[in-house]
């Protein structure tokens, strides 16, 4: 058999990768549902058919007892092996055909990502990271291959290494908007808002009409307390998406900040009724009704909220809260009980501290 691992791969399977950052749907750090979506792109990037004798798939392999392949003629087979066990869910199976051809041909690079891929699936994002590494190292490296080793590094909470691969991606891909939004991301994290600016302003300049740049220039200029910055870029955003739930609250958040609560009652007021009885929704609301003077309204919604998260102790203690502000001792009582039953432990000190 011929020894792959000495020899330049060709590019196959992961050619299909280049230019589908958008594919993924990977913003980690700034708020998307992450691992489904990384979970998402592994499973499309292994479902592939590579080209060649890849396309025979099990049918010039051999394989053993545990799922494994004892002899295959070609990593096309062995991409194609796995193939077969990944559309029909046999993860184990395909994991010990991929495991083993890494410890046979440890330098293809091909391998490597497709291991990489294989652990995302399983939501292995530590292994997923090290078969990533390996694969960088062996090279030779692409704008998207860094792109995911920094969502992965961004994953494990690895916030140094995330920002150097996203920096490779975007030297290797200047023209990406999404990675100087997922660099951005992580310099928020790191606290260096200048260098998130620049790389925001560069986003920008490539895709005018993502709402979610003026999203994160607007959370920067809230840290840097620069309120009529902020709200400007929020409302940006909502005239591009004006219907997204993030960037409703985002705006409420603000306008609290500014100190229109009223303004930012009316906006919340304005979502359905399932936005509206959302835990942070409910919790917001309440907030900008106690900052003008409305505690019992405050009450109410949590109430309301209460009645869709029945054992969320510590949204009954807070119906308890502000209904004690609303002069409703005996209710407030009550609600705090609630509260103790479903075992939040502040309920029982705060009843016995009342006078």
């Amino acid at each position: 058999m011929e020894d792959r691992s000495k020899t330049k791969n060709p590019t196959r399977l992961y050619a299909l990768r280049a230019g589908n950052a958008k594919l993924s749907g990977v913003l980690l750090g700034i708020g998307a549902l992450v691992a489904a979506c990384v979970a998402g792109y592994a499973l499309w990037t292994l479902t592939q058919s590579p080209t060649g004798s890849g396309a025979r798939a099990l049918g010039g392999a051999e394989e053993t007892e545990t799922g494994g392949i004892a002899q295959t003629e070609s990593i096309e087979e062995i991409l194609g092996a796995v193939q077969v066990y990944v559309r029909n869910e046999q993860y184990p199976q395909a994991t010990t055909v991929l495991e083993g051809a890494v410890a046979q041909y440890p330098s293809d690079q091909e391998l490597r990502l497709a291991l990489g891929d294989l652990y995302m699936l399983q939501n292995r994002h530590r292994d997923a990271y090290s078969q990533y590494v390996a694969g960088i190292e062996i090279g030779p490296s692409t704008a998207m291959i860094e792109f995911t080793a920094g969502t992965l590094a961004n994953m494990l909470d690895q916030l140094e290494l995330a920002e150097a691969h996203y920096s490779a991606s975007m030297r290797m891909d200047p023209s990406n908007p999404d990675t100087p939004i997922f660099l951005a991301a992580i310099q928020i994290k790191l606290n260096r808002l200048s260098e998130a600016k620049a790389n925001l302003a560069l986003a920008g300049r490539l895709a005018p009409d993502r709402a979610r740049i003026y999203v994160m220039r607007s959370d920067i200029a809230m840290r840097e307390n620069k309120v009529t910055i902020a709200l400007e870029q929020i409302r940006k955003a909502r005239a591009i998406e004006p219907r997204e739930l993030a960037w409703v609250l985002q705006e409420a958040r603000v306008l609290k900040r500014a100190g229109k609560a009223q303004e930012a009652i009316d906006l919340l007021a304005s979502l359905p009724q399932d936005e509206l009885d959302m835990l942070e929704t409910a919790y917001l609301f309440a907030e900008c009704c106690g900052m003008v003077g409305r505690p019992g309204d405050a009450a109410s919604r949590l109430m309301d909220a209460a009645v869709k998260y029945p054992e969320d102790g510590k949204l009954a203690f807070e119906v308890a809260l502000w209904l004690e502000r609303a002069g409703e001792r005996e209710e407030a009582i009550a609600w705090a009980k609630r509260a103790q039953g479903l075992g939040y432990g502040k309920a029982a000190a705060w009843v016995d501290s009342l006078p």
